[in-house]
């Protein structure tokens, strides 16, 4: 009795396993190429905050747009959800390749597996 446990849900915890997997993966691969495990660290923490700020502060999106007079208000709302919905699906696509960009070139940003290769 008297122990805390700390649990986390939902995102939180998906945070947490990314976080996780982005330190073990930098010290294992910055230990193949003699990388300080103190820098890999400082460096996946890095990392991990700057894809948590791509995915969680997205700004919001404002669509300006001209729609037909003629429309009833039906079709008007119908319109503006669809564009609505396009708008996102294209943030999202967007996002979803930063992210992979980014996380696919993270050991030669963050290792010298680049410097070590390169010369």
């Amino acid at each position: 009795m008297g122990e805390v446990i700390h649990v986390a849900f939902g995102t939180e915890r998906e945070w947490e396993q990314t976080h996780e997997k982005t330190v073990d993966g930098l010290v294992t691969i910055g230990s193949l190429f003699g990388d300080d495990e103190n820098l890999m660290r400082a460096k996946a923490d890095c990392v991990y905050h700057v894809l948590r700020e791509i995915v969680e502060d997205v700004p919001s999106v404002q669509i300006t747009t001209k729609l037909p007079e003629n429309l009833t208000p039906e079709q008007l709302d119908a319109l503006t959800r669809v564009i609505k919905e396009a708008a996102l699906k294209g943030i999202e696509i967007a996002m979803t390749h930063s992210v992979q960009v980014l996380m696919g070139s993270i050991y030669d940003l963050c290792t010298s597996k680049l410097h070590s290769y390169r010369q």
